[in-house]
């Protein structure tokens, strides 16, 4: 178990530590970054052409539909506790209440959560992290990043990778290598299965696909704290002076993120 915090733990942090020490250009620019950035995003575009898209595509050829519908269900239900937490921070009482017992509808009635009974009985699930939970308190988002293997973030996201570790079910159950790495690599194939419509839009209808996904990626996280009618017209406050904030607010449509998020991946105990 300790092997595996480690792995999990070093990974964002070495990245903000590479970023933070010597990739910065312009303190004012929104994307401060952006070189490191573009460099993290290139290795995580190759690594996805050349290994994450063909297990994928073999994935999705090889497993049945319903199947994979049910592997999503299965791991979509063991990382609903992050759903539950965060809906709970944000004093969002009914809906932590209500997660709690499609969880429990879905572990038990639902088999393990290959089945989503609970969204039959009126307990419909929802997406939430600790990066929504973070800008709900005011927290401002801080630079853009792209993270190695983790794809994009901002300064105020990145704590959710390890809440979202953390509140996994199965980061607390201590299986076998010859168990925990096929449900790993059946997790980053479902999650990439997922992404591929997305990732498609993105390289046909971009002329920069890293300028899309960046303005992609923030829009969808406004829209994930405020609200689709109450995006605010700026970029929100907290990290830059006010005459330092951006005017405009893209119109890039959100789209989902480029490579798969590993936090929901227990990687090797």
């Amino acid at each position: 178990m300790q092997r595996s915090i480690v792995w999990k733990v070093a990974v964002p942090c070495l990245a903000l530590l590479l970023l933070s020490g010597g990739c910065a250009q312009n303190p004012k620019n929104p994307d401060p970054f952006e070189k490191c950035n573009r460099f993290f995003y290139k290795v995580n575009d190759g690594l996805d052409k050349i290994l994450l898209k063909p297990a994928s595509d073999v994935y999705t050829k090889v497993v049945p539909k319903p199947i994979r519908h049910g592997l999503g269900n299965f791991f979509d239900n063991l990382g609903y506790g992050n759903v539950i937490l965060n809906d709970l921070l944000q004093g969002h009482i009914k809906n932590s209440v209500a997660g709690v017992g499609r969880m429990a509808v879905n572990s038990t009635v639902g088999v393990a959560g290959v089945f989503d009974v609970a969204t039959k009985w009126n307990l419909p699930g929802h997406s939430n992290d600790f990066g929504i939970t973070l800008g709900k308190w005011g927290a401002g988002p801080g630079p853009y990043l792209v993270l190695p293997l983790y794809g994009p973030s901002t300064f105020r996201d990145v704590p959710r990778i390890p809440v979202g570790m953390y509140t996994n079910v199965l980061h607390w159950v201590d299986l076998p290598d010859s168990v925990s790495i096929p449900m790993d690599v059946l997790n980053l194939a479902e999650d990439r299965s997922r992404a591929d419509a997305a990732i498609k839009f993105r390289d046909e209808a971009a002329i920069d696909p890293y300028i899309f996904m960046r303005e992609a990626y923030l829009q969808f996280r406004r829209i994930k704290i405020y609200g689709a009618d109450r995006v605010p017209p700026t970029v929100e406050p907290g990290f830059y002076d006010d005459d330092e904030m951006p005017t405009t607010r893209p119109t890039t449509r959100p789209t989902t993120v480029p490579v798969p998020d590993l936090s929901r991946i227990p990687f090797v105990r």
